[in-house]
């Protein structure tokens, strides 16, 4: 049956590469229909079944643990197409299972974890960090790590968190035999990222102290009231540099120099290696994956124009990760552009009001000469610039492709294009013309 199962996802997903669709959820649609219960059979056989997520950075975390496995030599399924929930993650085991197959890296929108885990439990979960993010569709950080937590409890899954956030450490009563992983204190100043979430103790709603903030809610905390606090962490960056592109140190050893930029990309490796590690990967073996890992799906993505320029592709769907993407450029001393594209679709959330949240000042310090504003809630873009007040000629343009012609119209030397979920594919297509 499962040879059945595979040859209609594979069937499936060629038909709707002809109709012009990427094919990635089509196929586990269709196999619901035969059979509403196909995901557990489908995973009945995997013997490590890892689940990845976190409001920001979880494709990039996936696809750097794929890659260091596919550069291993290991066979193992990934869904590094990002195809994250329910319908995607079917397609995954559909096409890409085989039966000698018994290893899964699965990225999991967090917002699909209760609908996912109604049908496989993984024995592995790497959670990264929670921010606010499309509270039409998720609700309030609260509600969602609540229901995170309901699906955990009881299912012995063994947790490899984040014990710099506050919010990801709340959900290690629910682990067994957990994995923390962080950032020492005096390994890297952060930008100022702006917008810090809620700092409150989980368990009895004191204000958490903390002894070093790195940005937002993450870094060294404790309760005065209660004995909830950062986890002493097995897995620790104790130096790290931004160059553009990083390099960092883990427990004191050799450097592992790597083609991501971006300073927040350092929990994403960090988060790659910790599973790896626990997973028995050699340490040359993880170096060799993560130091040749380069990003081609739109988070931390070089583009070239055909006059020299060159843009950062970045995305970005709420306050943190736009204040990160924003920060990008104040290591940037050339005059830049910005492409920043908005969407108000379902899977972006309707409620655009976080961009009032993100710390726009960010780029008060930046030498920046255009900004392209454009997406279906373009004019809202330029709306929150003026308030900003930006020294920068602003233009709206709402179709992506007329925009990114007028961003290649420019001559700087760096662009940075920041779209959000559903603006991505069309904006990074636009851009790789």
């Amino acid at each position: 049956m499962l040879a059945f199962y595979r040859n209609l996802a594979k069937l499936t997903r060629t038909a709707s590469k002809l109709a012009g669709k990427k094919g990635t959820d089509l196929p586990g649609k269709v196999l619901r229909k035969v059979n509403d219960n196909v995901l557990t059979k489908l995973a009945s056989d995997f013997d490590e079944i890892v689940f990845v997520t976190g409001t920001n950075g979880k494709t990039t975390t996936s696809n750097l643990i794929g890659h260091t496995l596919r550069s291993a030599g290991e066979n193992f399924i990934n869904n590094f197409e990002g195809a994250n929930m329910l319908d995607g993650i079917i397609s995954t085991f559909a096409i890409q299972g085989r039966n000698n197959t018994k290893l899964a890296i699965i990225e999991i929108d967090e917002g699909s974890i209760k609908r996912v885990m109604k049908y496989i439990t993984p024995t592995k979960f790497v959670i990264n960090n929670f921010f606010r993010d499309q509270i039409d569709r998720f609700g309030e950080i609260d509600t969602l790590i609540a229901t995170i937590g309901e699906q955990l409890e009881g299912k012995q899954i063994q947790l490899i968190l984040n014990s710099d956030d506050p919010f990801v450490t709340r959900l290690s009563k629910y682990g067994e035999d957990n994995i923390y992983f962080g950032i020492a204190k005096e390994a890297y100043q952060f930008s100022d990222f702006g917008i810090s979430e809620s700092k409150f103790c989980p368990n009895c709603g004191m204000e958490l102290i903390y002894d070093h903030v790195h940005y937002s809610q993450l870094g060294f905390y404790h309760c005065s009231k209660c004995d909830f606090e950062h986890q002493s962490v097995k897995y620790e960056v104790t130096k790290a540099t931004v160059e553009p592109f990083i390099n960092m140190s883990i427990n004191n050893g050799e450097v592992i120099e790597t083609k991501l930029a971006g300073d927040y990309n350092i929990y994403n490796l960090l988060a790659a290696y910790s599973l790896l590690k626990e997973l028995g990967l050699s340490e040359d073996k993880i170096k060799k994956g993560l130091g040749t890992y380069t990003p081609t799906n739109g988070r931390m993505q070089s583009i070239s124009f055909a006059n020299g320029s060159t843009v950062l592709l970045n995305l970005a769907k709420n306050p943190a990760g736009l204040n990160a993407s924003l920060a990008i450029a104040n290591s940037i001393k050339e005059e830049i552009n910005y492409l920043l594209v908005l969407n108000d679709n379902g899977a972006d959330g309707i409620d655009i009001s976080w961009i009032w949240d993100t710390d726009f000042d960010i780029l008060l310090g930046q030498n920046i000469n255009n900004i392209v504003c454009s997406g279906k809630r373009a004019k809202e873009l330029a709306l929150r610039l003026k308030y900003c007040g930006v020294n920068a000629n602003v233009v709206v343009n709402e179709a992506i492709p007329e925009a990114v012609a007028k961003l290649k119209s420019y001559n700087e030397k760096y662009a940075i294009a920041i779209p959000n979920y559903t603006a991505l594919v069309e904006t990074q297509r636009e851009l790789e013309k």
